[in-house]
Parts: structure tokens; sequence; C-alpha cells
């Protein structure tokens, strides 16, 4: 009970300088209202005892303002004249049903003291409401409807209005360049043409205001955008006219790449004399500061004369292009322009100007030292080691030694019918460049050359002196002699040098394969069908090794298997009509002829002349019993095959069980031809 009394303690307790009660005993406060104003104003006339009032004035005003009786249950009056605040007049009061609206002794601050215009003036501590002092005890309400209020909208002025259609327009092309790079091109065409719409409703609206001149780059930037939306959907014609609508206008101080843009359309169209021009007048146009994008422009007007079919221009445009700014591409498609017009002496000089383009070096050639302790500097190396700028470096480099190879090749290739001078010739070169490291690759292609010419001696000489080479050419060169030895039936070499590959890199799916074929060929498959999966887990676009699980899987009956990899199969090479006639085949193996039957006719779709499919198709359909149908396929066989002995015999024993034997000689008579 004491804790509840202690919860509630110190509410009656206050300030005593808030004591109103001995407020009119209080001489030294009668003293100081005496001498205010209200202390001295004079008492009215109206008001009974005014003696009284005059000897204790004081005291009858304190007593008003102190012992007023409190009476709020009476209503508040409409129009009625209250005495003044703390007066002691004592008014002749009429009764409650004559007089409802008079209010005697309503208490300080009381709303009931006010008068009803009082009342419903609105409370706000921001703008005015309107109240005035007038009559009454505390002022009266007169609302005021001067200017307008501070939460009304303002008027939106022509240029704030400028200003939101032109942030309107810049989030559209935001939004259909976010779009396109999210490769959802309907959509961003969408955003481009809704931008173009809001742009010509700006333009409109700037001649009915009479506001400064449209702004003309605006306008250039957004039908510009939607040019390039345009022809990035497929739509050429609706971009040319937008591009035209730019050039016409002189909507943008930059005409040289629309003239490019439009040669670019030209060029897809086929159309190569309007590219060659369009072209031609950019280039004119372009100054020569600008350099990146002339040599582009040349570069286009070489490829333009190469799909003309004129070589010796396009072989001009390149000189040029390599006299400025030599690059991979350029003198390699040099190269190829002196292959086409038999210009043999420049091929090789062409290969001399590739071997002079500066290598891009690799992260090898790059050491860093740091501290083995210094956690921070190991973090940082192992974080750049494979960062996007370090596999660009990589791709760049592997780029630079393609197009070195594939030179050496053509140029081994178009040697006069000596494929080996021309590789030689090729290493020489360089060797004595900066691209020495290139050299051992080419030695196995000069070995790959040596197999072309069926000089097999030569070519294992050639590889062997690379197994004391680094590993990844010992790994090449074993991986080719084990193939080799293999071709010769040698399989103790072929193992030999497949273990060797494996051993230098056990990574190598050529090498994994090589060995599979070895465990194939004597008839080991539980092997050979472990090294084509792992070369198959190490690239799983290895085709020779999928073909060869294949075949492996056949062999020993797991044809749910065997499916399931032909499916993959199909989806790696869906051209490849040997690989419908393995489905066929295990189709018909498990007795599902309906769905063999159509894999044979999906190949025989491709290579409509193959008459050994025409014969597999009239065998299926034959062990279904419908010879009828079997004959034409038959037919249709002998008629692209001849000389097809199993074709030759179904005919003939066809027509002697038809009792045609005039035709069964005939055909008896052609078998033996064969034979």
């Amino acid at each position: 009970m004491a804790d509840k009394n202690a919860s509630y303690s110190g509410f009656n307790e206050y300030n005593p300088l808030l004591d109103t009660t001995g407020l009119k005993h209080d001489t030294d406060l009668q003293q100081a209202l005496i001498k205010t104003s209200h202390g001295r104003r004079a008492p009215t006339t109206s008001q009974a005892g005014a003696a009284t009032a005059q000897k204790g004035g004081f005291l009858s005003k304190m007593k008003n303002v102190f012992s007023r009786p409190k009476n709020t249950n009476l209503s508040v009056p409409s129009n009625s004249s209250v005495a003044r605040l703390g007066s002691a007049s004592s008014r002749t009061v009429t009764t409650a049903t004559q007089k409802k609206n008079n209010v005697i002794n309503a208490p300080l601050g009381s709303t009931l003291n006010r008068p009803t215009t009082a009342q419903k003036r609105p409370t706000t501590a921001i703008d005015g409401a309107g109240f005035i002092v007038g009559s009454g005890a505390l002022g009266s309400y007169i609302p005021t409807t001067s200017g307008p209020s501070q939460y009304e909208k303002k008027e939106e002025s022509n240029d704030e209005k400028v200003r939101r259609m032109e942030k309107v327009i810049f989030d559209l092309v935001e939004q259909s360049c976010f779009a396109y790079e999210k490769n959802d091109t309907k959509l961003a065409l969408e955003k481009a043409e809704q931008a173009m719409k809001h742009e010509k409703s700006l333009s409109r609206y700037r001649e009915e205001q009479n506001i400064a001149e449209s702004d003309l780059s605006l306008s250039g930037f957004v039908i510009l955008h939607c040019a390039n939306m345009f022809t990035k959907c497929g739509m050429n014609m609706e971009a040319m006219n937008l591009y035209n609508l730019i050039l016409k206008n002189k909507l943008l101080p930059e005409s040289s790449q629309i003239r490019i843009n439009i040669g670019n359309i030209f060029l897809q169209s086929k159309n190569y004399t309007k590219a060659l021009k369009m072209y031609r007048m950019a280039l004119d146009q372009i100054s020569d500061q600008n350099s990146k994008l002339k040599l582009k422009i040349r570069q286009n007007i070489a490829a333009t004369h190469i799909l003309m079919n004129q070589y010796a221009e396009a072989a001009q445009a390149y000189e040029i292009i390599i006299q400025e700014q030599p690059n991979y591409r350029s003198v390699f498609n040099l190269l190829l322009c002196y292959h086409t017009i038999g210009q043999r002496d420049k091929i090789r000089q062409a290969f001399i100007d590739l071997l002079k383009i500066p290598f891009s070096k690799s992260e090898d050639d790059y050491p860093v030292s740091i501290d083995k302790e210094d956690r921070q500097a190991i973090f940082v190396i192992e974080a750049i080691r494979d960062d996007r700028l370090r596999q660009l470096e990589r791709k760049r480099r592997r780029f630079a030694e393609h197009i070195i190879v594939t030179a050496a090749k053509i140029i081994g290739n178009n040697s006069d019918g000596d494929l080996v001078n021309g590789y030689e010739w090729c290493i020489e070169q360089v060797r004595n460049s900066t691209y020495l490291e290139l050299a051992s690759g080419l030695e196995i292609q000069k070995a790959i050359a040596y197999l072309r010419e069926d000089n097999f001696s030569k070519a294992i000489t050639t590889l062997k002196q690379f197994e004391k080479a680094e590993a990844k050419l010992a790994s090449a060169a074993a991986t080719n002699l084990s193939f080799l030895h293999f071709l010769e039936k040698d399989l103790n070499n072929a193992h030999k040098y497949a273990d060797l590959a494996l051993k230098t890199d056990k990574f190598n799916p050529a090498s994994l394969t090589n060995k599979g074929n070895c465990c194939f060929v004597q008839g080991d498959y539980d092997k050979a069908r472990y090294y084509y999966e792992e070369a198959l887990n190490i690239d799983a676009g290895c085709v020779q090794a999928l073909h060869n699980l294949i075949l492996t899987l056949i062999n020993s009956n797991q044809y749910q298997r065997v499916k399931d990899y032909l499916h993959k199969y199909t989806v790696i090479q869906p051209e490849n009509t040997q690989v419908f006639c393995l489905m066929a085949k295990v189709l018909q193996q498990t007795n599902d002829l309906d769905h063999a039957k159509s894999w044979y006719l999906q190949a025989l779709s491709i290579h409509r002349t193959d008459g050994h499919l025409h014969r597999r198709i009239g065998e299926l359909i034959d062990s279904q019993g419908d010879k009828s149908n079997a004959l034409q396929y038959y037919f249709d066989a002998y008629r692209h095959t001849p000389c097809d002995i199993q074709t030759l015999e179904w005919l003939a024993s066809y027509y002697i069980e038809t009792q045609y034997p005039e035709k069964a000689v005939e055909y008896c008579a052609q078998a033996a031809l064969v034979k």
C-alpha cells in the first residue's frame, strides 16, 4: 500500500508563487494594481451599489476575478454584449427564456465568453487566421481573402515546364540504353520512340510559347539514338530516314559519324558502291587529329573492296593503314590479298612486316620480388594474377600467336609445292625476331607438313626433337607421336608416347583420347571408357573422345548411356549425319523401329543422294514386312550407288520372289560385273 501511495505522490505539490488564495489580502499587489490603468478605470452607471463599489472597488474587482462562480452549462450568446472584464457591474438579468444568449460570470479564458465568429476562426501556427481586435471580450474573426494560400500549388512557369520535359526525355533515353544493355531490344526501341515523341512535343511547346529557339543538339541526340535502335532491331529503312533527317537539318555538328552509320547500313544490305561512297565522304570530313576513327574507316573501305572481289584496291588500302599504324589484323588481311592475287614475294614481305609489330609481353616477363612475410603484397599479387586486365593481355597474346602461325601455314602451302621449305623459311624469320618462342610451334607444324606428304619418318624425327623440350611442347610432340604410331598400328610405341604425354601434362584431353584408342583396339573397353570419360571431364567439347566413348558403350551393350551421350552429341554437332545414323542404329537394336526410321530420315534430309542411307531405310522397312515401300528406297539406293552389292542382291531376290526373272537376271548380271 505504501508503494501505491508513493507512485501518486507529488501530484498535489506546487510552487507557492502560484498560490492565488491569499492574493486579495496582499496589500503590495493591491497597491500595484490600483496604479495600473485597469485599477484607475471608473465604474459604470449601470452598476448597483455604487457607493459600495467606490469604497471597496478593488475588493469587488478581486472578487470578480478570483471568486466568480463558474457556470459552463449556459449556451454561448450569438449576439450579446458582455460586461467588461474584471468590473463590478451587476446587470439586470432577465429569465432564461427571454434572454438565452446572455452569459453570466463566464470564467476567464473560456470560449463561452467569445463571440460566435471567434469560435469559427481556423487554428494554425503558419498562416494568418484573420483574427483582429474588435467587439467582444477577446476580439472577433474576420476571414481574409487577400492573396493565395501558401499551400496552394503555384503555377508552373514556361522555363520550369521546359526543364521538366527535357528531364523526361533524358530519362527515357537512359532507360532505352539500359534495356539494350540487357539485350531487350524491343523495350529499348519503345523507349527511344517515346523519347522522340516527347522531344517533338517540347519543340512544339517552345514554338507556341515563343521561347528561345529549340535546342538542335537535343533533337539530334534523340533522333540519333532512335536511329541506332532501329539499326539494332534490323529496321534499316527507318534508321536511314532518321539519319538523312539529321543530315538534312544539320541537327548535329559531326555529320561524318552519321555517314559512317549510313555506310554500315548500305554494307549490310550489300549495296557496296554506296557504302564506299559514304565511307569516303566521312573520311574527307574527319580531321587528322582523329586518327583512330580515320583508321577504322580505312579498314571498312578495304573490307568493302574485298567483298566486291577488288583485292588489288583492298591491298592498297591496307598498305596505307600499315604505313600509319600497323596492327595484326590489317597486316594479315594484306597477306591474304597478296595470296589471292598471287604476289608471292609480297606475301613474304607482309610476313616480315607482321613480325615487326611489337609483341605484347606475358605475365612471366614481369618478375615480381616480394617479401614472403608481407601478406598484403601476397594478397595483391594473387588478386591481379587473373584479373580482367590480365585476361585481356592473354587474349591478345593468343590472337597474335594464332595470326603468325596461320600466316606461316599460308606461306608453307604457297611455296611452289614445297611445303617444308616454306615452313623452314618462316621458322628462320621467327627466330630472328622478337617472336622466338613461336619457333618451336612452327617446328611441330613442319612435322605435320611431313605427314601430309606421307613422310612419316621425317615427321617422327622432327617430333622426337621435342622430347626434352619444355612441358607444353613436349606434351604436344608426344601426343602427335602417339597418334602417328597408332596409325602405323605400332601400339607399343603409341602407348609409350601417350604415357609420356600424360606424364608431362595429365590434363591433356588429346593424350587421354590416344590412350583410350589404344585400349579400345586391344579390346579393353573398361580402360578405354575410363580414359574417354577423363578426357570429357577436362574438355566437355572433345568430340573425338565423345564419339569413341559412344562406340565403346555400344560394344559393351550399354544402350541407355549411349542414348544420353548421343543426345549430347547432337547438341554439339546438330548437323552431323553420322550421329543420326548412330542413334538410329542403337534404336534399331533396341527394337524401337519407328524412332530409328525418323533419325534415318533426318540424316537423309541432309544428304539426299546417299545411297547407303536409302538402303538402310529400306532394310528397316523390310524388317517391318512392308516390301513395297522398301522397294522404293532400294531402287533409289541403286540409282545413287549402282555398285552396292547388298542393294543388288536384295533387288534380285525381290524380283525372284515376285516371279519377275527377267529383271532379277539384270541385277544379278550387274552384281557379277561389280565382283
